[in-house]
Order: C-alpha cells, then structure tokens, then sequence
C-alpha cells in the first residue's frame, strides 16, 4: 500500500507541470465566462424595452399603454398607427391628439381653472424607469388615421364605401434613450376580431413588443420618418 502511494506520490510530481498549466487554463475558463455573464448582465441594463399594450379592457376601446422597462428614462418623440386591410393599409402620424374634427386639442387651460396635463393634447412626453403613459384609446387613434386618410368609418369601424374590413392596427414610436444619440423604437400590431354581440376585441399578434435598437433596425425608423414626410 505505501509503495503504491509513494508511487502515485512520484507520479504527481514529475507531473507537477501538467497539473499546474490545467489548473491555470480551468482558471482563465472560470473567469472568462465569469466576466461574459457580468458583460451580459450589463449590456441587459443598458437595453431600452419598452411595451405597447392594453389597459382597461381588451376591447377597440381600450386604452393604448406605453410602459418603460428600461433602466434608463426615455423621451416619446413620434407615434405612428397604421391600420390594414387585408388589401390596403393606411397610416398617419398621431403623436398629436386631435378632437373628432381631426383639429389639434386646445392646449389653453379652460375657464373653470383645471389644469391641462401634457398627455391631454401629445403622446409625446418622457417616460422614468418603471414608468407609463396612457396614449389614448384605441379607437380614438383609429379614428385620427381615418379623419387623416379620408376614410368614412362606421360606429363599427368599417369602412363605409370600402370593399374590406379592418383587421389589424399597428401602433410604432420612435423614441430617445437616455444619452444614447441614436433614436429607438418599438412596435406591436394588434388583430381586431368581432364577436357575436358586436364587440371589437384586440388580440396582440405577438407575446412582446418588437424592438428596433440596432443600426439595421434603425433604417427601419428612418423609413417611418420618411413615410411620414419627415425626413
């Protein structure tokens, strides 16, 4: 027994080498998936996630919520709904909201000496950590793209005079991240299905919001600016 251990003894030590350059390579392993889990845990921090949802029911009169799930504050700058056929498609910007007349909202305080809040009259506005900004019905939207492209809607959202019926809307933004120069953005389409009593129901058609962060999804922002006429 104790040859045998002096052996396995001498063996080690002849191999001293073999085990110190293993147990230095087993080391630099160790940290460098340690310092890839900190790089990821940091790039994950500084990521803009921002989710377009429903509130308040889950019907066309819903309300439209912009959430901020970002570690850092992000400024609103432009809000575009489109909304499709499965033809045709149209859309404006709605960054602005406008009274059943398709007219800017008055941002003069009114006589009775309430005060008018930013989000009465834009959907533009900053947004802190963990916070949320109520944009408006979906409906009310809808209707803003129809007073903008000439499309007669009905108190059921069809198309008067057209041959199909809405089936989605498709609300995008275009934002600011903090000090990033570079512009972000989000977007989520929602399927409009009509149930037996009448009711518009909005089904998101994906579980998360689509994001646009990176310089290929950036040209993506740049065409909405263009479509728009902004550019």
């Amino acid at each position: 027994m104790f040859s045998s251990l002096g052996g396995l003894w001498h063996w080690i030590t002849e191999n001293a080498t073999v085990f110190s350059g293993l147990t230095s390579v087993g080391m630099l392993l160790i940290w460098a998936i340690y310092l890839q889990l900190m790089l990821h845990n940091f790039r994950m921090q500084r990521r803009p996630q921002i989710i377009i949802n429903r509130g308040k029911g889950r019907d066309i009169n819903s309300v439209c919520l912009f959430s901020n799930m970002s570690q850092q504050s992000v400024f609103i700058d432009l809000v575009m709904a489109r909304l499709r056929t499965s033809e045709e498609q149209w859309y404006c910007d709605v960054t602005d909201i406008v009274d059943e007349a398709g007219k800017a909202v008055d941002i003069d305080p009114p006589d009775n000496g309430t005060d008018v809040g930013l989000h009465d009259f834009t959907r533009q506005g900053p947004m802190k950590p963990g916070d949320y900004l109520e944009a408006g019905t979906f409906g009310n939207m809808i209707r803003q793209v129809g007073l903008a492209q000439g499309l007669k809607l009905n108190e059921h959202y069809d198309i008067a005079d057209g041959e199909h019926q809405l089936v989605s809307v498709e609300i995008s933004l275009i934002a600011t991240f903090g000090a990033e120069k570079h512009p972000i953005g989000a977007r989520r389409t929602f399927h409009m299905e009509k149930t037996d009593d009448g009711r518009i129901l909005l089904a998101p058609e994906t579980i998360h919001t689509e994001q646009f962060v990176t310089r290929r999804q950036r040209r993506t922002l740049r065409r909405w600016r263009h479509e728009l006429g902004q550019l």
